[in-house]
């Protein structure tokens, strides 16, 4: 799923030193060019400002944030570096803002594929997947299509749905349903301080706990409701590795 590069994922809440330090080593070192993208943030110069701040106290020297939402600026940023990352906030108003935009995407591809490293944290880490949760919840405890809304993430760790603060707010039938309604994807639950890295298909967890949920035969539909036989969900603890690009039976 990663052929090329790092996807750095972490489950929201406080954002540890440690997973900014490892970031910053994924990236190429204390002088690799980060770009901080805070567009999930209503404020996105403050939230860009208080982020670069956080990395230049973690030792990296070479730290932007843009705030335009123009495309050429955006893009321009993106061509020279080696390191993205996105903080947590609202993912639907990144999505609003730039998602659209095909060269957007594209440079953001081109990080990785000049193996560099993307991530974020909650709303950051969402983004990641091909399927992101939007928040909008349409059912009350039915496991259904249509139960919880999802949109079009940017698809950097593909064939995945990423959600965050997983534990801790009992996010199991929100990922649950997204996995039944894209079959096709990996579901990946961070819970608050956890962080996790992708890269070459394999995931390995760095801290507390993260679900890995996926359909193993073809999920079915009575009436509303979704069901399927057989479920493959792994509860995985520091230092656990998992393959993600297993095919379902």
């Amino acid at each position: 799923m990663t052929p090329q590069g790092t996807v750095l994922l972490a489950g929201g809440g406080a954002t540890l030193p440690e997973t900014v330090r490892a970031f910053i080593r994924f990236a190429g070192g204390m002088d690799a060019r980060i770009v901080i993208l805070a567009h999930t943030q209503s404020d996105i110069r403050e939230a860009g400002e208080r982020s670069v701040s956080f990395f230049e106290q973690q030792g990296a020297r070479n730290v932007v944030a843009p705030d335009s939402v123009q495309e050429e600026t955006l893009a321009s940023h993106l061509h020279e570096a080696s390191g993205v990352w996105i903080p947590g906030g609202d993912q639907n108003r990144l999505m609003r803002l730039l998602g659209q935009s095909g060269a957007f995407r594209q440079a953001m591809q081109g990080v990785l594929r000049r193996g560099g490293v993307v991530g974020g944290t909650s709303a950051g880490a969402s983004l990641m997947g091909r399927w992101l949760p939007t928040g909008e919840r349409n059912a009350d405890g039915a496991v259904q299509r249509g139960a919880f809304s999802l949109a079009a993430g940017l698809n950097l760790l593909p064939n995945t749905i990423v959600d965050q603060h997983f534990i801790r707010r009992h996010r199991w039938a929100r990922l649950l349903c997204a996995v039944l309604e894209h079959p096709d994807c990996v579901g990946i639950g961070l819970d608050e301080g956890a962080w996790a890295v992708a890269q070459a298909n394999q995931l390995r967890v760095y801290k507390r706990q993260v679900v890995v949920l996926r359909a193993v035969t073809t999920p079915r539909e009575k009436g509303q409701l979704m069901g399927c036989r057989d479920l493959r969900m792994s509860l995985l603890l520091e230092g656990d590795t998992l393959l993600l690009g297993e095919r379902r039976g």
